[in-house]
């Protein structure tokens, strides 16, 4: 990868980058409360977490990467559009669905500003005028690929970016400390790759993914007591 292209997925796949992923924990916390998590699994939860839904999304993530390197038609938009929206029909529960698909847009919002990129710009324009659902693990894909990344580069960088964010906000919901958080976040790229090699030999179409008490759970969050994030 040249430096300029290494820049350029530094800044894109910034966990702090103001796309609102703080504000989410996707079921975490629901699982915190109910006593299901805590710092000693959190390692080993994640791990399977990389297996099943990161698998899932790094192929949307590195598909949506692969057609961004070879858009040229507005078909191409709206086949990434259609994946945007099986995406969603596999989040089953509304409020994990509903932040992936603000960060998603805000990112896409974002990228194509910043970038200035054609293909960005046209999935930007498309998406205000239809009001579609986009997803942040497609969303990210095809911003890679606009900038030329290779899929699986894209595919990781995202699942790290994910990984990340999920895990700082275990931070506010555990005692886990910065050296453990930063710890379980190197032991876990071993699980990054694998997730990453599943997404780019697999068709989005063909993915799968299987966690009912994380959908439980995020199903559950709209009811706590008290809550740290939106879902």
């Amino acid at each position: 990868m040249d430096p300029a292209s290494l820049l350029q997925l530094q800044q894109i796949a910034d966990s702090s980058l103001p796309i609102g992923g703080a504000a989410h924990s996707f079921g975490i916390e629901a699982l915190v409360d109910a006593g299901l998590l805590s710092s000693e699994n959190l390692q080993a939860f994640f791990q399977d977490h990389l297996s099943e839904a990161g698998g899932l999304e790094a192929s949307y993530c590195a598909a949506s990467c692969k057609l961004a390197a070879g858009a040229t038609t507005g078909d191409s938009i709206a086949q990434w559009l259609r994946w945007n929206a099986e995406l969603g029909a596999r989040k089953l529960s509304r409020e994990s669905r509903e932040g992936s698909a603000a960060m998603g847009r805000r990112f896409l919002h974002l990228a194509a500003h910043v970038s200035k990129l054609h293909v960005l710009l046209r999935a930007s324009g498309t998406v205000s005028d239809s009001g579609a659902e986009v997803h942040m693990a497609a969303c990210f894909g095809l911003a890679a690929g606009a900038m030329t990344l290779e899929p699986g580069t894209a595919a990781a960088a995202y699942l790290q970016q994910s990984l990340t964010a999920l895990i700082a906000g275990c931070q506010r919901l555990l005692p886990l400390g910065q050296t453990r958080a930063q710890e379980i976040l190197w032991n876990l790229k071993p699980a990054i790759l694998c997730a990453m090699q599943r997404g780019v030999e697999t068709a989005p179409e063909q993915a799968n993914s299987f966690t009912p008490l994380l959908d439980v759970a995020s199903a559950r969050h709209a009811t706590l007591y008290t809550r740290l994030f939106i879902s």
